[in-house]
């Protein structure tokens, strides 16, 4: 008895070695291209799979986010630039907003148009469709435009923001270390929203994995299902994330089936390798 018991221990010793030789580079390779070898990363401890997690998630948020904020930012020569040198002259005194001439301004998907020579901005006269954030002497519009017809989400006063009277560019430029912080605590929600997408994805996958792993006799237990159906989600998910930063190359619904055959895949063939025999994993459904 003890002598099994020492071999157990060597044999556990020799797979925590083997463990630590898996980087993170081998848990995404694996992770997007070979769902049959996830038994290498269910060994692994719970930390690992929780540090993979955040990196995916920073990966997406810079994909979403990070990339189409850096070019703008180099794009406009630095926020101080554009407050400084591009937007035109502006004063705000006595809850109006006063611009020697309009300004528009693509940000991401949206665009910033203002135009003082009202109270608000319609959004009926604008020549392009999108979504807009319209700012007018009095009133900041957010809505879109669609086939040449303004739809208002939101119709906001501009003394709400509680701007100084007498602001102006040189003001608004001095804060332009708290729009940087902006972006920055932007790129953290992101980061945030892409972790939660994934793990309630896998979530949602687990249920129907945790039944199959039973139906095959796999003695998985739903913790290992949990984390097959975590790595399952990675593909799919950089696929999602990858349309987003294109600008929805792909229609939102089409990029979500290929993303949930994607997952479904991924996850019928992890959880197939647990079968012992020699059932193709292709053959459970």
């Amino acid at each position: 008895r003890q002598r099994q018991m020492c071999i157990r221990d060597r044999i556990y010793m020799e797979e925590q070695e083997e463990n630590k030789k898996v980087t993170l580079l081998d848990q995404l390779s694996i992770a997007v291209s070979s769902p049959k070898n996830y038994k290498q990363l269910v060994k692994l401890k719970t930390g690992r799979l929780v540090w993979f997690v955040v990196i995916i998630s920073f990966l997406l948020a810079f994909i979403e986010f990070g990339i189409d904020a850096i070019f703008w930012v180099g794009k406009v020569g630095g926020l101080r630039n554009l407050i400084t040198n591009k937007i035109p002259a502006f004063t705000y005194h006595d809850n109006k907003l006063d611009m020697e001439h309009d300004m528009q301004l693509e940000i991401g998907n949206a665009t910033l148009y203002i135009n003082t020579e009202n109270a608000s901005v319609n959004l009926d006269s604008m020549e392009t469709d999108g979504v807009y954030i319209a700012i007018g002497s009095e009133n900041i519009v957010m809505g879109m435009v669609s086939d040449g017809k303004g739809y208002d989400y939101m119709e906001t006063p501009l003394k709400y923001m509680f701007l100084p009277d007498g602001f102006n560019n040189s003001k608004l430029a001095v804060l332009t270390p708290v729009f940087y912080m902006y972006m920055v605590i932007m790129f953290i929600a992101v980061m945030v929203a892409s972790a939660g997408r994934q793990l309630l994805l896998a979530l949602i996958f687990s249920i129907a994995g945790n039944r199959l792993a039973r139906i095959l006799n796999t003695g998985l237990s739903y913790g290992k299902v949990f984390t097959i159906c975590v790595y399952a989600q990675t593909l799919a998910v950089f696929i999602m994330s990858v349309n987003t930063a294109l600008g929805y190359l792909l229609s939102s619904f089409v990029v979500w089936i290929i993303a949930l055959v994607v997952s479904m895949v991924f996850m019928n063939k992890a959880i197939g390798s647990y079968v012992s025999g020699d059932i193709p994993p292709g053959d459970v459904f």
